[in-house]
């Protein structure tokens, strides 16, 4: 009986002849002969759901073709300037009516350009400081909607004569210097005739400011202050650099006099005097003050009554100092002595 051997036929595998560095070669199975075999067994599903990226890139690029294909380009119907023609110096501001078919929410974009085409800055303002009077200046202003750009708008204008300017700022005293005068603003400018802009006052007293009106009323200050006027010129977008006056001292006033005449005796156990004095500037409010008595003696502030009513223990002479002083701190003060009796003595027994 023949013994037969059962082999199971020997499947050839497929390889490839890699050649290495340095003289050497060895064979590799393909893996991607074993990739597509399995693919092949699970039907193919993954392989037509998959999609490669430049596939996807195309996709997208056509989707923005067809989106671009339906827009419309905004629109910049006009354009406007604040102000129309703006001098040296001051700031010039722009606005543009811009209009869009799609209704997209539009971005502007506004480029300041000399007559020669130099770029002077973007935004939609421009500082004219440093252009000369009758200079030609030029704005370009696009609109984008983010798929298209409208196309280019320009506005040409030319800058108007320069600005005024402070020539003199002092203070006028025609009516003194003195606590209680009226000092008025001086203010000339480069300019006869008043143009569009205002003038605005800081009165200044030791660096702090005590007004802003063109006049300025001193009845609060003390002698020695020192006053001084800063001004400058108001435009609507702008304000010229502030110029200051020469100072001014508040002067000293005329002091109180004391025209009354002193009591200096006591009646019916009673001291009473009334001090009377005058001021000669106007506005002056006079107070009175005790400065030397005797124990018990007063002053009323306000109407300048002294009494006083002697103790049994005070008598002889005492020595009185009264003061009249304004509200600018200048004062008389006026001295006497009152003299108070010792008691009679008792009438002698018979």
């Amino acid at each position: 009986m023949t013994k037969m051997n059962h082999r199971r036929p020997r499947v050839p595998l497929l390889k490839a002849r890699v050649r290495l560095g340095f003289g050497m070669s060895r064979y590799l199975v393909p893996a991607l002969v074993m990739t597509a075999l399995l693919g092949a067994g699970c039907g193919g599903d993954e392989v037509k759901a998959s999609r490669s990226p430049r596939s996807m890139l195309e996709a997208k690029r056509t989707a923005a073709d067809r989106n671009r294909d339906g827009n419309e380009a905004p629109v910049i119907e006009s354009v406007s300037l604040v102000p129309a023609r703006p001098a040296p110096g001051r700031i010039v501001h722009a606005s543009a009516a811009v209009s869009d078919a799609d209704g997209d929410a539009v971005e502007l974009q506004f480029e300041w350009r000399t007559s020669v085409g130099r770029i002077l800055g973007t935004g939609r303002s421009l500082n004219t400081t440093g252009f000369s009077g009758g200079e030609r200046l030029e704005l370009t202003v696009r609109a984008t909607d983010g798929l298209d750009e409208s196309e280019a708008f320009k506005e040409q204008f030319r800058l108007s004569e320069a600005l005024p300017q402070i020539a003199l700022v002092a203070i006028g005293a025609d009516a003194g210097s003195k606590p209680g005068a009226v000092l008025e603003a001086v203010v000339e400018t480069t300019e006869e005739d008043q143009g569009d802009y205002g003038v605005l006052y800081e009165w200044r007293v030791s660096d702090r400011v005590v007004g802003r009106d063109d006049e300025f009323h001193t009845t609060a200050l003390l002698p020695g202050d020192v006053v001084t006027l800063h001004a400058q010129l108001d435009f609507s977008d702008s304000r010229t650099d502030l110029v200051r006056s020469q100072p001014i001292v508040i002067g000293r006033v005329v002091p109180p006099t004391i025209i009354s005449k002193p009591e200096v005796g006591v009646e019916g156990g009673m001291f009473r005097y009334l001090v009377r004095a005058t001021s000669a500037e106007s506005g002056a409010k006079l107070k009175y003050k005790l400065l030397e008595g005797p124990d018990g003696m007063t002053v009323d502030a306000g109407s300048g009554v002294m009494s006083w009513r002697p103790s049994s223990e005070q008598r002889g002479a005492f020595s009185v100092e009264v003061a009249a002083q304004d509200q600018w701190g200048s004062g008389v003060a006026q001295s006497f002595e009152v003299r108070v009796a010792p008691p009679a003595p008792p009438a002698s027994a018979r």
